[in-house]
């Protein structure tokens, strides 16, 4: 039971149509006729209102499926160009793995060179020895701190990498 001064609303349901009468009241259900014309007009609205929402909808998926396309379309060219840029540096790749295989191929032709001249070098060097001096002979020009005062330079051979007489070498120079 509803306390006195205060007004209770029931909404009561009057048709299968879904139209709705409010009653206010102690909760009698007492129902008033509602024209068909008012029914009519509420059906058209609903209608109406639900055709702009079904539209707007349409449109907002429409404009998703813009920005999704669009969004294909800037991949797919990203892809493209990362693909070319793969592509170019696996070619850049390979010319440089080429060239380092011609490098290495160069620096073992170089030092098979290197220790011929090397060897040859050292022939010459144990052909031309200067003759060995007498003891006690003095030299013909001065060496060391007195030699480098007056501006001599005596030219100091390097000592022999190996001794091609006492080994049973020979010069072997091939080029």
């Amino acid at each position: 039971m509803a306390s006195p001064g205060v007004v209770c609303t029931t909404v009561t349901p009057t048709s299968s149509a879904g139209s709705d009468q409010v009653v206010a009241g102690g909760g009698e259900a007492a129902r008033r006729p509602v024209a068909p014309a008012v029914m009519e007009e509420r059906k058209r609205k609903r209608k109406e209102s639900n055709r702009l929402s079904a539209q707007r909808s349409r449109a907002r998926k429409q404009q998703q499926l813009d920005e999704l396309a669009g969004q294909v379309a800037a991949l797919r060219a990203r892809n493209g160009a990362l693909g070319l840029a793969a592509r170019e540096a696996a070619r850049r790749c390979a010319a440089v793995r080429a060239e380092n295989e011609l490098l290495r191929a160069r620096s073992v032709e170089l030092a098979a060179r290197l220790d011929s001249l090397t060897d040859l070098a050292q022939c010459l060097h144990d052909a031309a020895a200067p003759p060995m001096m007498m003891a006690g002979a003095a030299t013909a020009f001065p060496t060391g701190a007195v030699g480098a005062a007056a501006g001599f330079m005596m030219p100091q051979l390097p000592p022999p990498l190996l001794d091609a007489t006492t080994m049973g070498m020979h010069c072997n120079y091939y080029y």
